[in-house]
């Protein structure tokens, strides 16, 4: 037999092979690492091969196409998306809009906190006052954001303690980290986000140095907050500040979304809640104000949320990935043509 034509047999078989029942092996390998963030020792592990097997796995998914890489820079932007949804919403004075290659969700908060990172670096001039909100995604930009050489900066607590429960994204945990991460001067609010029992004004009448932080949180130049989904986002039941039963009667009168546990239906209109007297933080008035409002969020939990935030008029900055945009215009769209 002819050496090259046992060479192309042997070759095809092996091809077949491959796209066969080995292809399966190849995408479970390749989501492991990619998607769910696995390193290769582990997946070896799992499988029981060695790591330099997998090696060889992850490389033939990416020659045969399974695998496609995409490098986004923070820079880059979808300015088309980005123009349509200024047009869209009358307050929204800018969007920003990043590409995303992995929308999973651990991938997403990145993608978008990079951007947003790269946005406020551009923005932050000496002596602005930013009150800070909460929010996993947000929580992921001070990851990203580097030293200011801006001066004289201060950072404001916008919301009251949540707790233990939810440490990694409760308020003075994220206010201490945008502090760390500009080097700027901190206002704690030391309180309760949400009291037992009395009101707001009663606390501030017994507590001056509360009533002096709510007064800058009242009094900033930016807010740069995370906006709660009614799915997915329990960081007040969590941390045992109200229960799910307040949660359900709320989302039962309409909201979709909230913004420091001020609660909002999809035409941005407040529902009133049973504890909105007892609420130590920022309020929607505040949003509406003059003050420069950067909303950073992003996925298919957040689409409702945000719509309803951007009808109400919360956020003059918005920054999200590409799909939730489109998802946002989708919506509007269709309520235009049903309409």
């Amino acid at each position: 037999m002819n050496p090259s034509s046992e060479k192309s047999k042997k070759h095809v078989t092996q091809t077949s092979t491959t796209r066969g029942g080995n292809i399966k092996l190849l995408v479970e390998i390749a989501r492991a690492y990619y998607e769910q963030e696995h390193d290769q020792n582990s997946i070896a592990e799992s499988l029981g091969i060695s790591r330099s097997q997998v090696s060889r796995y992850l490389t033939q998914a990416r020659s045969l196409n399974l695998v496609q890489v995409r490098v986004i820079s923070p820079e880059q932007r979808s300015s088309n998306i980005e123009v349509a949804l200024v047009s869209r919403f009358s307050a929204l004075k800018e969007a920003v809009v990043t590409p995303l290659f992995n929308s999973r969700s651990g991938p997403l908060r990145k993608t978008i906190a990079r951007a947003c990172a790269h946005y406020l670096e551009k923005i932050i001039r000496p002596g602005l006052r930013i009150c800070v909100g909460s929010g996993r995604t947000l929580c992921e930009v001070f990851n990203w954001l580097q030293p200011s050489e801006a001066s004289n900066v201060s950072i404001i607590q916008a919301m009251g303690n949540v707790g233990h429960e939810a440490m990694e994204i409760d308020f003075n945990q994220m206010a201490r980290a945008a502090a760390d991460a500009l080097g700027a001067r901190i206002f704690f609010m030391n309180a309760p986000a949400i009291l037992g029992s009395g009101t707001v004004a009663e606390l501030i009448d017994a507590n001056p140095s509360i009533h002096e932080a709510l007064k800058l949180a009242h009094a900033a130049d930016m807010y740069l907050f995370g906006i709660g989904s009614m799915s997915s986002d329990l960081i007040f039941t969590r941390g045992g500040i109200f229960e799910l039963q307040d949660l359900e009667q709320l989302r039962q009168a309409g909201a979709v979304g909230d913004i420091c546990a001020h609660f909002y239906d999809i035409a941005g209109v407040e529902i009133p809640s049973s504890f909105k007297d007892r609420i130590v933080g920022i309020s929607l008035a505040d949003l509406s104000s003059n003050a420069l409002t950067v909303a950073v969020a992003g996925g298919p939990d957040k689409t409702l949320p945000l719509i309803g935030a951007l009808r109400g008029g919360y956020i003059k900055v918005l920054v999200t990935d590409e799909q939730t945009a489109h998802a946002i215009l989708a919506y509007e769209n269709e309520m235009d043509q049903d309409h």
